[in-house]
């Protein structure tokens, strides 16, 4: 009769571990596969990093960051400031300010188990505060007789602005734990754009190289970031949600 006990004790105990352990096991990757933990996002355009560094005429920075606020979306922007010489055939300018861009992410990819990746879409508004300044340019003739003159300039306007929207796609993949690496491409066109006396703007930090056949403007980051995990949202179970819906 004792050995029966001891071994309805043993098969018991045996059952509830395993039941235990099955039900940690799961916990572990239902909260992966959710992927319920909610933070920011902080990270650095090495793209510009790298053009600072082997470009003489470029000086520039931006800081990216996003926040989760639902399952699929997060709110995201960017920050920085640039210093730009442009040196061409028949004009030499020279642009610097600061920037912002705000707006929302779209993360249209489903991860597997364990995987926090992003293939996202979004939008973004654009703001600029910048100085522009004309520094030289050259008076184009159609006689080839005479040389086409240089002409030194003192144009200078300080404080102009410019609005701009733009959509933006790209990848974030997560290297280590909470490091990602990633790139996006953008397109944008300008809302309104206040032009400097006497000259039109050459380059927008933020926006880009100006065209004045077309409002329209590309750009390419390509970046990495650190995820600060701040909190996880608690899932209901399927069970306890259909019974309150019931009710």
């Amino acid at each position: 009769m004792k050995k029966i006990v001891i071994y309805c004790y043993i098969i018991s105990l045996t059952i509830l571990s395993t039941t235990i352990n099955a039900q940690v096991q799961d916990t572990i990757v239902n909260n992966k596969r959710l992927n319920n933990t909610y933070g920011l996002r902080v990270g650095l355009d090495l793209n510009k990093l790298v053009t600072t560094a082997t470009n003489s005429n470029y000086k520039g920075f931006e800081i990216n960051g996003d926040y989760r606020l639902t399952k699929k979306w997060y709110l995201a922007g960017e920050l920085g400031a640039e210093n730009r010489t442009l040196n061409e055939d028949a004009i030499n300018s020279n642009t610097k300010g600061s920037f912002i861009r705000v707006g929302a992410d779209f993360n249209a990819y489903k991860n597997l188990i364990g995987m926090r990746n992003l293939i996202f879409t979004g939008f973004r508004y654009g703001f600029s505060t910048f100085d522009q300044r004309l520094n030289s340019f050259t008076i184009i003739q159609q006689d080839d007789f005479f040389k086409n003159p240089e002409r030194p300039s003192s144009f200078n306007s300080n404080g102009l602005t410019s609005h701009w929207i733009e959509f933006v796609s790209g990848i974030k993949a997560e290297v280590l734990n909470n490091v990602f690496v990633g790139f996006s491409v953008s397109v944008r066109r300008t809302i309104t754009d206040q032009k400097p006396n006497g000259f039109d703007n050459f380059f927008i930090p933020g926006f880009g190289k100006t065209n004045d056949a077309s409002e329209f403007a590309a750009g390419f980051s390509y970046f990495v970031s650190y995820y600060l995990p701040l909190y996880k949202k608690r899932q209901k179970d399927k069970k306890v949600k259909a019974e309150e819906t019931k009710s």
